[in-house]
């Protein structure tokens, strides 16, 4: 038996002198040994003037008889409990006494420290009050034996017991401390606060670990080292133990009164959020699986829910009309709804949306839902570009995911956008590919800046609006990368992309860049919108240069009443909670920093993304000229806002685990309530009937099409103006090919008078007035000279007058 204990104690002294020390930082201590190394475990037990309640636990350790050497480490005691005539005869191999600063975990360090340089394979570490029952070494012993690397000892397993436990400890040990520390280390711990455990010398140095840090003062050592080993995924377990306070007297503690508490669920806070943990030992960034799956969870029960019947807008049946024309007689219009020009060909819409809903329905024959397939595509490649940027940007995964199913919550993205199949979605992973080429900015190269003029093209060819973009690309660019030949290089990029465009203008138009927008932004009538027609052309900036300022003065103070608008809703109120969530964790976990309480941690990537949201600002300068502000413009720049504001506040954190922490909170706020949403959504749609999937012919082939088709059968190249609903407008001229007119703007708001309604009618040959509001009828009998259709179910007039030749010649 000797040569046994002789030969392991070889084994493990050879193994400790195998153990770098060099950078650990431990307080200083003297060491008391009156004994030789014989076990292969140590028991460390920290005291300071425990008196009598010390000296009774060691004798009950020295009567157990137990296969581990006792090792006092002593944090300064003066009432003598710990005199050297007294801890011989009880088996005491070694008393440290701690000369250095710290409490407890200073205590711990030097103990585990001086430990593991002499040679122990683990160590049992047990609170020195006499409050634990000491039976339950054995079995701590036992685990190690059996290859645990942390045991945690717990008064509430069965066979454990819990005697006169006050029951604030037991609410804050049960509710609060071990769900905590459980959740962060990943393995279920009933008993997180007690001081009864076990470690193995190789989870103490293990380099991802690092237990050994001046960091440690009072409890954290404690706290970090219950995380630690779960997240490492080592060998955890539990027994039981048994703890008993003193019945009708004074609780044996350090910890009282109200800024202790505090302090210590600072110390809690700090550990569970990885407050501690080594940055060169942070945890890779989640597989893209996960992000992907949970963009699926959210998107696809909305997706599924208005499959049947889109809620399709007039620019939805008017990008569905222009990709039709993609690949036949590009961009025929037939239905009319702007009026600068007379030519059957648009330029209302950009056309990168329209080739992508003509080469989807292409692929796979979608119909009229191809544009709601793009723009769910498009939104569910843009969450995952947004994913990508938050981790370039802040080096943490789920936040950038966060901020764009944060989007799902804009009534303007997901109804006026995704379930109507238009452009924004398609538009924002365009700006999201921008911004990772901004990222990439100080190391891009020549073909990287074509690539990202090549982006910003494309951006313009989605949406007209977003024709400064290149110019300001190009700028940022050069800021950026201290190149002033990167600028024309991006510009170039984008003058190629956009030059189709320029071309198709050309010859069409007759100018160099078509947009229905241009007469409105030089417009001095604040009211001008992009669908009035006039008999007389109406003053612009050349006539009236002061009316005209005092119009974009009036539509900047609507851009900011826009932006408060857009703070009302629901995205905004839930971006809030998470960081008010998060916020509340950090002033917790700030209880618990040591050492750093000043630091404050910057970051590139949030000096772009910031950079960004003002370009997304400078976008807005075509929207002011025009007049444009609905909510759902907005959607790119609270994107790019809610990553600034997030990630600002994510970045405060100490270390990048606990950055990354702070960044799962933000996502799980977000995304519990909107896979709540998405679920209610899904519900709703079932009880409904919008899960009927035998009225999907319904919204391809609706009766009112064929009905019209029918009413106007004799003349079918006739020229149909629609009153009160711009929606049939649209629906009648993509599916059922009809010449059908919005109403001017200015005639429905009554800003055309009667004369010019009726020269209206005369310039643009209008056969037929179909009354689609029955509002509208009055206004419609009163100003022309119609007569109804005979047979026709619907309120459909025909226009006695003669034919315009100036139309008819164009025709």
């Amino acid at each position: 038996w000797a040569m046994t204990k002789a030969n392991s104690r070889d084994k493990t002294e050879s193994a400790s002198a195998l153990i770098d020390s060099s950078s650990w930082q431990v307080p200083s201590y003297t060491d008391d040994v009156f004994a030789l190394k014989v076990y292969r475990y140590c028991l460390v037990i920290p005291v300071i003037n425990e008196g009598d309640r010390i000296r009774g636990q060691l004798m009950r350790i020295a009567r157990e008889n137990l296969p581990i050497d006792v090792v006092v480490v002593d944090g300064g005691s003066t009432d003598g409990s710990l005199a050297e005539s007294f801890v011989r005869t009880v088996g005491v191999r070694a008393v440290l006494t701690k000369t250095g600063p710290g409490q407890l975990s200073a205590q711990l360090r030097a103990a585990y420290a001086w430990c593991i340089q002499q040679g122990y394979e683990g160590i049992v570490t047990i609170d020195g009050n006499g409050k634990d029952g000491v039976e339950a070494i054995a079995e701590m012993i036992a685990k190690l034996e059996d290859s645990y690397d942390y045991v945690q000892g717990s008064r509430y397993l069965p066979g454990g017991a819990a005697e006169n436990t006050p029951f604030q400890r037991t609410i804050a040990n049960r509710f609060i401390h071990a769900p905590l520390l459980s959740l962060a280390g990943r393995h279920w711990f009933s008993d997180t606060t007690n001081g009864f455990r076990a470690y193995s010398v190789r989870y103490l140095t293990d380099s991802r670990v690092l237990p050994f840090r001046d960091e440690f003062q009072r409890y954290g050592l404690l706290f970090y080292l219950t995380v630690r080993a779960g997240q490492l995924k080592l060998k955890v377990g539990q027994v039981p133990v048994t703890r008993r306070y003193p019945a009708n007297k004074k609780v044996p503690t350090k910890i009282s009164g109200a800024a202790s508490k505090l302090s210590l669920l600072g110390e809690t806070v700090f550990a569970a959020t990885g407050g501690y943990t080594p940055d060169d030992a942070a945890p890779a960034n989640p597989h893209w699986c996960w992000p992907v799956l949970f963009t699926l969870l959210m998107v696809l029960p909305i997706f599924l829910s208005m499959l049947v019947a889109p809620s399709f807008s007039p620019d939805s049946w008017a990008y569905y009309e222009l990709g039709q024309t993609v690949f036949s007689d590009f961009y025929r219009f037939t239905h009319f709804r702007s009026y600068w020009t007379t030519s059957s060909y648009s330029a209302s819409f950009p056309p990168l949306f329209p080739v992508a809903i003509a080469m989807l329905d292409g692929l796979v024959d979608a119909g009229a839902r191809s544009g709601v397939y793009v723009a769910f595509l498009a939104f569910g490649i843009f969450a995952l570009l947004s994913e990508l940027i938050g981790r370039r940007a802040f080096g943490t995964a789920w936040l950038g995911l966060a901020m764009a199913l944060l989007l799902l919550l804009g009534r303007g993205m997901l109804i006026g956008e995704m379930t109507a199949g238009r452009s924004i979605p398609l538009q924002l992973v365009l700006f999201a590919l921008v911004l990772l080429g901004l990222l990439r900015a100080n190391r891009m190269s020549i073909a990287g800046g074509l690539g990202i003029g090549v982006l910003s093209g494309l951006a313009v060819l989605n949406r007209f609006d977003a024709v400064i973009l290149p110019f300001l690309t190009a700028a940022a660019i050069w800021w950026l990368s201290r190149r002033p030949t990167l600028a024309p290089v991006v510009l170039v990029g984008a003058a190629v992309t956009v030059s189709p465009w320029i071309i198709y203008s050309l010859t069409t138009f007759g100018v160099f860049f078509a947009t229905d927008n241009s007469g409105v932004a030089t417009a001095v009538d604040p009211r001008a919108f992009v669908t009035d027609w006039w008999s007389v052309a109406p003053l612009t900036l050349g006539d009236d240069p002061g009316a005209w300022l005092a119009r974009i003065s009036v539509n900047a103070a609507r851009f900011s009443f826009g932006i408060i608008r857009v703070l009302a809703t629901w995205m905004s109120v839930l971006l809030v909670l998470a960081l008010v969530v998060l916020g509340a964790v950090q002033y917790f976990a700030r209880q618990g920093r040591v050492d750093k309480a000043g630091e404050r941690l910057t970051s590139s990537g949030l000096r772009i993304v910031a950079l960004f949201v003002a370009i997304m600002f400078a976008l807005f300068l075509p929207q002011i000229l025009a007049g444009y502000f609905d909510r759902r413009y907005y959607t790119a720049l609270f994107w790019a806002f809610s990553l600034v504001a997030s990630g600002r506040i994510v970045l405060r954190g100490q270390t990048v685990h606990q950055r990354q922490i702070f960044a799962q909170i933000v996502f799980v706020v977000i995304a519990s309530t909107l896979l709540t949403c998405s679920g209610l959504v899904l519900a709703r749609a079932s009880a409904t009937g919008q899960l009927d999937f035998s009225t999907w012919s319904d919204f391809d082939a609706p009766d009112n099409v064929a009905t019209l088709k029918q009413c106007v059968s004799g003349d079918p190249m006739a020229r149909i103006l629609v009153l009160g609903n711009n929606g049939f407008v649209a629906r009648m001229g993509a599916q059922g090919g009809l010449r059908t007119m919005m109403e001017p703007r200015n005639m429905a708001d009554s800003r055309l008078d009667e004369e010019g309604s009726q020269a209206f009618i005369a310039m643009w040959d209008v056969r037929y007035v179909l009354v689609a509001n029955p509002a509208r009828t009055d206004f419609a009998m009163a100003t022309f000279n119609l007569a109804p259709v005979i047979g026709c179910p619907l309120l459909l007039f025909q226009v006695a007058k003669a034919v315009s030749p100036q139309v008819r010649n164009l025709d």
